[in-house]
């Protein structure tokens, strides 16, 4: 494969992006100044590709095509000794796809944080490790701002994921709150000095201790929000329906539908609350106004498109608490399985977007090897002798 050069406006991206600073941890050197005359500039900057930008590279091309290799989310702005330290062949074990994935997204967020997107001293959760319960092995997982897990039924996805609810939202997932079944975790962040801690979960009781004094409470503060992985029936109430989805109370829901609504919606631009009388009670029932204009109710929108509406208004409320609160987007929910990946892609670009002040965990069961995961940190969860296993160095 002959090497595969970024365009001009793609550099251009990739450096404003970065503030035209080295995005390598600990070096934030400015890398462009002014030139020797006045309407001239100078830069020191070079661009380095995540995913080799030929055979011959120090990295796997990650099986990305070559428009694929061109985008901005495959570059790295960096110094000049810094792009030869992640480009040396010696250190391609510790400078991979992932890690340099993870380096791009922090700076960037970095940046975000610094031009005004939110108004909260930077929270980044950087590595989630556990061991007990089904655990028998730790596993290890170090996020980036979009993090994508795949692997088969059975093999702990979805454990992980409610550990993680657990840990942050203080309260102990129902499967595990269960006696003799102890959990250990440790948890570090970057904000803007890596900070951590360790949580204790165990015979319905859930500990932190930071800096070696126990605590009742999360030392950093995370907003968590997931959807119900347990699927959910549906009624002749949509607000119900929804909230239970979302796991929102029902005035916390009928709340951000009055005021965040969807301004940040991809497939739905409004949603109407009409409540109905329907003996002994009343029933909320929802009008949807999609993209193209078209009104329906929610009843009538097929699953899939029921699911998008549900996600749409998740991510709206994302987006807009996410500029003052630190947050945690988990998505575990079988709805998005049966989603096309027409339908799924705008999700995944969005998400990994600049509009999106909040890191996302998102699980599956297979690997949507067709769609476009570039820019994702991704793992891979197996059982190997019945003992689950976290892989996050292939591709």
């Amino acid at each position: 494969m002959a090497r595969v050069e970024f365009t001009k406006k793609t550099k251009t991206i990739i450096a404003s992006r970065s503030g035209y600073r080295c995005c390598f941890p600990g070096c934030d050197k400015t890398l462009i100044g002014p030139g020797e005359t006045s309407n001239d500039f100078i830069t020191i900057a070079e661009f380095a590709h995540i995913f080799s930008a030929s055979a011959r590279g120090p990295r796997t091309s990650g099986g990305l095509t070559k428009q694929e290799l061109r985008k901005p989310e495959n570059g790295l702005f960096l110094c000049r000794n810094h792009h030869k330290i992640v480009d040396s062949k010696s250190n391609n074990l510790e400078y991979t796809p992932d890690s340099l994935t993870r380096i791009k997204n922090l700076h960037e967020f970095k940046i975000s944080g610094e031009i005004g997107e939110y108004l909260y001293p930077l929270n980044w959760i950087s590595n989630f490790k556990i061991e007990g319960g089904i655990f028998i092995a730790p596993i290890s997982l170090t996020l980036g701002k979009v993090t994508f897990i795949y692997g088969n039924n059975g093999v702990g996805k979805s454990a992980l994921v409610e550990i993680f609810q657990s840990v942050f939202t203080e309260e102990i997932h129902s499967r595990w709150n269960k006696p003799n079944l102890d959990f250990k975790v440790n948890v570090s962040f970057e904000n803007p000095v890596i900070s951590k801690f360790e949580c204790t979960i165990g015979n319905a009781k859930i500990s932190y201790t930071i800096t070696k004094k126990e605590q009742p409470f999360v030392p950093f503060q995370f907003l968590v929000l997931a959807l119900n992985k347990d699927r959910v029936i549906q009624g002749d109430d949509d607000i119900k329906y929804i909230a239970k989805c979302l796991s929102f109370t029902r005035e916390r829901l009928l709340n951000l539908l009055e005021t965040t609504s969807l301004n940040h919606g991809l497939f739905v631009q409004e949603v109407i609350t009409e409540s109905r009388r329907k003996h002994p009670y009343s029933i909320d029932k929802l009008i949807v106004t999609l993209k193209n204009g078209t009104k329906r109710p929610f009843g009538a929108l097929s699953g899939t498109e029921q699911a998008r509406v549900i996600l749409d208004i998740l991510l709206s409320y994302a987006t807009e608490v996410s500029k003052y609160r630190p947050t945690l987007l988990l998505i575990d929910w079988v709805e998005t399985y049966s989603f096309s990946d027409g339908s799924l892609s705008p999700y995944l670009e969005y998400l990994q977007s600049s509009k999106a002040h909040f890191q996302t965990l998102f699980v599956s069961h297979n690997q949507r090897s067709d769609l476009d995961w570039t820019g994702w940190v991704i793992a891979k969860m197996i059982k190997e002798n019945d003992i689950p296993k976290l892989i996050q160095t292939e591709r």
